[in-house]
């Protein structure tokens, strides 16, 4: 079964399948598994994440899993009708409207290791936003906050001791936040803003950091033997991300042993349907540790 990415969907996809007796293959168009998870793992207080990261790298070396690096897929075609799981993530939303957006910093590039002056305007504070504005204030930096909604963190699914913790840091140290105010345009050492009275406010600041969201990327539309997972069937975080992958690939599982029986060729000692069905088998429970303890940790936090 071809896996085309190897972030985490696409690497607890491949664990999954992998323990059943499947023969999945990773192809990872970077030199690197992980994906958006590398930076989206990168800030100093998310240790645990990148622990878990580096389970999951430790699995595929364990599993003998086959994974192809520097292999990017562009076309799904050549695999034909064989069962395909594509986790292909998210691109950013850019600002091309805004003049001077190519002078922004993307957020993804910014945890990667971009440099940044002293005074950094982070442009949207949904989840991601506040949480690099916040890792900026750690290394001693000067954020300033420019939302368009009425509150930070807006987005559902986020866990509420992660936003209001966020939210009662900014306000004690007195971190500039803009709500209910757009971006109008980047300047070199400055940008302008359009704030919810109508009038332009000019922010001094030495770089600028965009935080405007994703947009999923799938390779391809989902079909009868085309499963999406990941952010690249809908942005989520770690816990949907993952709870999706290990989904599909019990379905897929069980979907080929049908497939496999009906053409003829089913042998019991090598698979059987009834085996595909037993979701709670002990050799996968290891996900269920990992999914409490991620859940713990920072409950949609990425």
């Amino acid at each position: 079964i071809a896996v085309i990415g190897g972030g985490i969907g696409g690497m607890e996809a491949a664990r999954v399948l992998k323990l059943r007796g499947h023969n999945p293959i990773i192809h990872e168009k970077s030199d690197v598994l992980g994906g958006t998870f590398i930076p989206a793992s990168a800030e100093s207080y998310k240790g645990k994440l990148r622990d878990l990261l580096d389970w999951y790298r430790r699995q595929m070396t364990k599993l003998g899993i086959e994974v192809r690096l520097n292999d990017e897929i562009k076309d799904i075609a050549a695999f034909g009708s064989d069962p395909v799981i594509i986790a292909t993530g998210s691109t950013p939303r850019l600002l091309r409207r805004v003049p001077g957006y190519e002078k922004m910093i993307e957020g993804c590039d910014y945890l990667n290791g971009a440099e940044v002056g002293n005074t950094v305007a982070v442009i949207g504070g949904g989840l991601t936003g506040c949480e690099i504005a916040y890792e900026l204030a750690l290394h001693g930096k000067n954020p300033i906050i420019v939302e368009m909604k009425d509150d930070l963190i807006s987005q559902t699914g986020v866990c509420l001791a992660n936003s209001s913790y966020l939210r009662e840091w900014f306000a004690l140290h007195k971190t500039p936040v803009y709500l209910e105010t757009t971006l109008k345009e980047v300047k070199d050492g400055s940008i302008v803003c359009t704030g919810k009275d109508g009038k332009d406010i000019n922010i001094d600041c030495d770089s600028v950091i965009s935080c405007a969201g994703y947009i999923p990327a799938p390779l391809a539309e989902k079909s009868g033997n085309v499963h999406l997972v990941g952010d690249c069937l809908a942005i989520g975080n770690l816990r949907s991300v993952v709870w999706r992958a290990y989904d599909v690939a019990i379905r897929s599982l069980t979907v080929l042993a049908v497939s496999i029986a009906l053409s003829g060729i089913f042998t019991p000692k090598v698979f059987s349907i009834s085996d595909a069905t037993l979701i709670r088998s002990s050799e996968l429970r290891p996900i269920s540790v990992l999914r409490f303890a991620c859940s713990v940790i920072s409950a949609g936090s990425i």
